[in-house]
């Protein structure tokens, strides 16, 4: 017997104010919050798709940007949005005033690339096709 996977349930963060990320998160993706242990994790998602906001030690060190090479680790996490939706999010990151780098055309899909406020890298992707 082998084992297959449905999801990803969730992604462990690990944030400098869990509430301030909470807000920012519903506030630029539309994540809200699913629940929350005391005192954490919180977890905040889209669909079956889940952050597990955890409260950093005082003098955890920043995430590094996506684009500094690292031994292996994760590079981002990507959200995905229907390709009819994708200029609007555009709009809306410009509107949240959030920096990003794109729109990038990668042939079969669209992106935009961005960091929340503790640095952690995210993106927005979309298959037009």
């Amino acid at each position: 017997m082998s084992l297959t996977v449905e999801r990803i349930d969730h992604v462990e963060v690990f944030v400098r104010d869990i509430e301030a990320s909470v807000r920012w998160y519903e506030r630029v993706l539309g994540l809200r919050e699913v629940y929350r242990w005391e005192p954490a994790p919180v977890m905040i998602g889209a669909g079956d798709t889940k952050l597990a906001l955890f409260k950093a030690a005082d003098d955890a060190a920043p995430s590094p940007a996506a684009s500094v090479p690292s031994p292996r680790r994760w590079r981002l996490v990507a959200w995905r949005v229907a390709a009819d939706a994708f200029d609007e999010a555009l709009a809306h990151l410009r509107a949240e005033q959030v920096v990003f780098e794109g729109p990038v055309d990668h042939g079969i899909s669209r992106s935009i690339y961005f960091n929340d406020p503790d640095g952690h890298p995210l993106e927005i992707t979309c298959y037009p096709g």
